[in-house]
């Protein structure tokens, strides 16, 4: 799973690739059953810029994204098959959307700028 980390040194901000190692702990009370979670390690398989991260994703997102996806699936995409944190994934999308020349008038749906007209969404002519 990715999470956003700020470099002390340079100041930059970071993903960093996290592997979670926990414990877990089945408790009975009668009929009912509750689990606990013990965290036994947390390690870092791999650090990556923004830039880095976005162009790793847009490699595999580019069969994917289509004008008018909406910002909820792309989140979802992210979370699920890149490991994307979901407090992460927006800003995320909002780099995506400034790489591929996208808006998002509504705040739900994607849309690529038309090429051909400054402003206007691809489709609506």
């Amino acid at each position: 799973m990715f999470i956003k980390a700020h470099c002390p040194v340079c100041g930059t901000d970071l993903y960093q690739n996290i592997r979670l190692h926990a414990l877990e702990h089945l408790h009975f009370e009668g009929d009912k059953q509750a689990y606990r979670y013990a965290i036994e390690s947390i390690d870092v398989t791999d650090t990556l810029t923004e830039e880095e991260l976005i162009r790793d994703i847009l490699k595999g997102l580019h069969r994917i994204i289509h004008d008018g996806i909406e910002v909820e699936v792309l989140a979802g995409i992210l979370e699920e098959n890149y490991g994307v944190t979901g407090a992460c994934c927006r800003g995320l999308i909002e780099m995506i959307q400034v790489e591929l020349d996208m808006y998002c008038p509504d705040m739900k749906r994607l849309y690529f700028v038309d090429p051909e007209g400054p402003g206007e969404l691809c489709g609506e002519k």
